[in-house]
Parts: C-alpha cells; structure tokens; sequence
C-alpha cells in the first residue's frame, strides 16, 4: 500500500510524522503540501536527514493565510495514487486550519490515520504510538532548527513551534468519513463548522449533557410556568432543550441562526423556529416574553450589552463557572439594566467519552444565573 502523507504545512512532516517515515525506509512516501500546494516523493533508501531536507524549499513560515485545498482537490490528487495509504492531521487539532485540513482528506480518502497533534482539550485514543529514538528525534530537532527556525518565534498561534507540538512520541488514531466529521464538528464547536454533524456535542446519548439538559429545563420551570406565554430560547442549535420545554407545555421561541440547525430543528421537533441571532433579537425585540433563555451560548464573543435591549422581564443565563466569571460577572457589576435575583449549578464539571469511545473530554460543567428587570420574579 501506497503511503501518503497529507499535511497542511510541509513542516509538519518532520514535526508530527517522522515515524511514518522510518516505518518505511525503503518505500516512497508520496508527501501531499497543502500550503503552498505542493506533491513530491521522498524516496526510500535515503538516509532519514537526507528524506527530510527534501522539504526545506516548502516550508513558508508566513503563508499562513493562503487558502488550504478544496475536498474535490483533494480527492482529484488521491484518485491519482494508486491504493494509497493516507496519514494526515486530526479534525479535533487545536490548531483550527490543521483540524480543517485533516476533516477535508479524511473525508476525501473516505479514512486515514491522524496525528494526535495538538489537542488541549480532546484525549483521543491512539491506536498507533512510536517513541522516537535518539537519532530520530535528532533529525527532528536539526530540521526545525535548519529550516524552520523562524516558527520557533512565530506571532501567528497556530504556526508557533513549541516543545509539545514537537512529541518525542508520535500517536495516530484511524477515522473514517463520518468520525472525521463528528470530531471536526466537536472541535468547531465555536464557528459554523460545528453544524457539518448532526448532533456535533452527543446530546441525545452523553449522560453528562442529557442530565445538564433536564436540570436547565427544570430552572426554567421554577421561573415561568406556560401560562405565561412563549419562553424564547436563544441559539438553540437542533432542539434538544428545546424538545423538553414542549414536554412540559411550553410553546417556544426557538432562534437559530445557523441553517443547518435550524432545518434540523424544524424537521425533528415540528417548530418554526426563527432565524434570529442574539444581536437581531435585541435589535428588532419582535418576540417580547417573560422569560429569554440563553442556555450555553456566550462563548462566540458577544457584546454583552445587547442584552440591556432584549425584551424580556427575566434572563435565565446558563454557562461554564469559568466563562461566568471571566465574563458575565464583569458586565453584571458594570450596569444597572438587570439585577442577580438567583445562581444555581445545573451540572458539574465530568469527564466523559465522546464519538463512541474514540476520545474524551471535559465537560466544564454549567451555571445558571437568573437575572430580573426592575425586580420582576
């Protein structure tokens, strides 16, 4: 089989796959650069040190920007190597553009064996690890310090060389397709990318969310009952809170912006659900209500003060104990709009099992902060 390394940068070859070429001393090794597009072999039967100078000339540390290929790319360039084996990055990489690059190859080989990478939130399970040896780790060190040397001072985040984006151990895990996507979706929880799954955070089956679900339908319960009219529920993604505010009789606002949420919504739970942001319902205030639930939603960098406008006599807040007190609690001490009126923990920190078992996280846990206007209860 064909090995193929396919990797954003060509100087991540020497940083998170070096044992994929001393696994294969005597083979070629197709090398796919994403940016800037390149294909070439390093040839088997040379010297480790020789195999990895033949990536000095790609490596441009300032072209971070430069668009990454295309999934049809991708696979145009695939379908031209015969029965490859393909290793490339990890869709949960911290590093955003790498997790994007490994998602669109493993999507575009149908699967392939990811780099653990950087990934300081998400423990993936690896089915491969090498320890590098001294000479190993030597060639490594010789070239990012050759050829790489201004990443090691770099001001761009994602493209800094630092001690543990250089592993004397290197771990790959085998995805297909459609883990490529969970685990993408998982790591861009924060940006559009988190729709390309369906139900990207497991809420229909992780023990942790479903619980933090019930308890954050429950606080609802303690500050409206649904003769009190519609309760709008601010970003709720593809129902799952949702869903249980109708069990209990509520009708329900549900405003989500993204569209591929939102159909889903409509489609699993029979809503018409509205297309508003946050932004848009402080605007325009077209959906006036007693209660306006943000469940887990400040963490996109909202300006907290459109919430002095949003039309509502109670704002039911919940977040992890982190994020409120970086954030929320700095803005509620500053203005004079809203007035604490409860705090309650609806779910503790856990550490749990994601995508079936192939990695795990920690859940952060979440907070409730009831806040009232003009003291309304």
């Amino acid at each position: 089989m064909l090995p193929v390394l396919a990797v954003l940068h060509a100087e991540d070859v020497a940083l998170e796959f070096v044992s994929v070429l001393t696994r294969h001393p005597d083979d070629d090794v197709h090398v796919l650069v994403g940016v800037p597009s390149a294909a070439l072999v390093l040839p088997g039967g040379l010297p480790l040190r020789e195999r990895l100078a033949l990536l000095a000339p790609y490596v441009e540390p300032g072209r971070n920007t430069a668009a990454p290929p295309t999934p049809e790319q991708v696979a145009e360039v695939l379908a031209g190597l015969r029965a490859p084996v393909v290793w490339t990055h990890s869709p949960a990489d911290h590093r955003m553009r790498r997790a994007r690059h490994g998602w669109t190859v493993a999507r575009s080989a149908g699967a392939a064996l990811c780099s653990a990478g950087d990934s300081a939130h998400l423990q993936v399970l690896a089915d491969q690890a090498a320890a590098l040896t001294p000479a190993e780790a030597a060639a490594k060190i010789e070239f990012v310090v050759r050829h790489g040397a201004a990443l090691l001072a770099s001001r761009v985040a994602d493209r800094l060389v630092t001690t543990e984006r250089v592993p004397s151990v290197e771990r790959f895990f085998r995805v297909d397709a459609g883990q490529a996507d969970r685990l993408y979706a998982l790591t861009a929880s924060l940006g559009e990318d988190a729709a390309l799954a369906d139900d990207p955070w497991e809420f229909r089956g992780s023990p942790y969310e479903m619980a933090r679900l019930d308890a954050t339908a429950a606080w609802v319960a303690r500050w409206c009952v649904p003769e009190d009219g519609p309760v709008v529920e601010v970003g709720a993604c593809q129902g799952a809170l949702t869903a249980r505010l109708l069990a209990k009789g509520y009708a329900v606002h549900a405003a989500e912006p993204n569209p591929l949420f939102r159909d889903r919504l409509e489609r699993e739970h029979g809503v018409a659900a509205l297309p508003d942001s946050l932004e848009d319902l402080a605007a325009h205030r077209r959906w006036p209500a007693k209660v306006y639930l943000l469940g887990e939603m400040l963490y996109y960098g909202q300006d907290l003060d459109v919430l002095r406008d949003l039309p509502a006599e109670v704002l039911l807040i919940s977040l992890a104990e982190e994020r409120m007190a970086d954030t929320i609690w700095p803005w509620v001490r500053e203005q004079d709009v809203w007035r604490v009126a409860e705090r309650r923990e609806l779910a503790p920190p856990a550490l749990e099992q994601v995508c079936d078992g192939l990695a795990y996280v920690r859940k952060r846990g979440s907070r409730g902060l009831a806040l009232t206007r003009n003291g309304a209860r």
